[in-house]
């Protein structure tokens, strides 16, 4: 029987263990697992699970320009080091990762509304492109903080990706009965009755998650 790894929160679903949460029995085949499944700690879609002994993707990222990012990536990138920095009791670079973040979204011309699938292909692009050339930034220059940062980024990409496709599925129905939990952390959003115990990005107590309206 073979694992899967959620890319979001690193829970791993084993074919031979099943899923009690969600009351799937044991030994059930992941492309057998209903189409509605989800992760049992987090809520991502299937599609945000790979299998653990696929091989590593040879794609090599694009280079970075930082000239070339706007000055809205600019400031989720000064935002995410940030909290990167507060995580490791960095105050001072935290704060000056906070005033470049905040000066940087100040010059942002206010964005008008957006269909989900513009949002969908946005969040896509950020995946595919925007966080791995982000991290190959962080690796080269061998900071631990940013790296951490930018992995944080892209798990709460990864379920934001995720919630879209349940919402183009699901529509209203998504929320219904359910709170929206924010992670004022890292970001991550959780929809369910009750916020996790945990943050499976940055680990957080189910205190700190905020309910935001739906």
């Amino acid at each position: 029987m073979k694992k899967y790894l959620c890319t979001v929160c690193g829970h791993i679903y084993d074919e031979d263990a099943g899923d009690e949460k969600n009351h799937i029995a044991k030994q059930t085949a992941f492309e057998s697992l209903p189409e509605k499944w989800v992760c049992p700690v987090c809520g991502a879609f299937r599609s945000q699970f790979r299998e653990l002994n696929m091989p590593n993707s040879d794609a090599k990222p694009e280079h970075l320009s930082v000239s070339s990012l706007s000055a809205l990536k600019g400031s989720a990138i000064c935002s995410n080091l940030a909290k990167g920095c507060e995580k490791q009791n960095k105050a001072d670079e935290a704060s000056i990762y906070q005033l470049l973040a905040k000066e940087l979204k100040s010059s942002v011309t206010p964005a008008g509304s957006a269909s989900f699938s513009d949002l969908k292909k946005r969040v896509e692009h950020d995946i595919s492109s925007l966080i791995p050339m982000t991290k190959k930034v962080a690796e080269n220059h061998h900071d631990r903080g940013a790296l951490r940062a930018v992995t944080w980024a892209e798990k709460v990409t990864r379920i934001h990706h995720s919630l879209l496709e349940r919402h183009e599925e699901e529509g209203p129905a998504l929320v219904k009965d359910k709170n929206v939990y924010l992670c004022p952390v890292c970001g991550f959003i959780f929809i369910d009755e009750r916020a996790p115990s945990k943050c499976p990005v940055c680990g957080v107590p189910d205190w700190k998650f905020e309910i935001v309206e739906a």
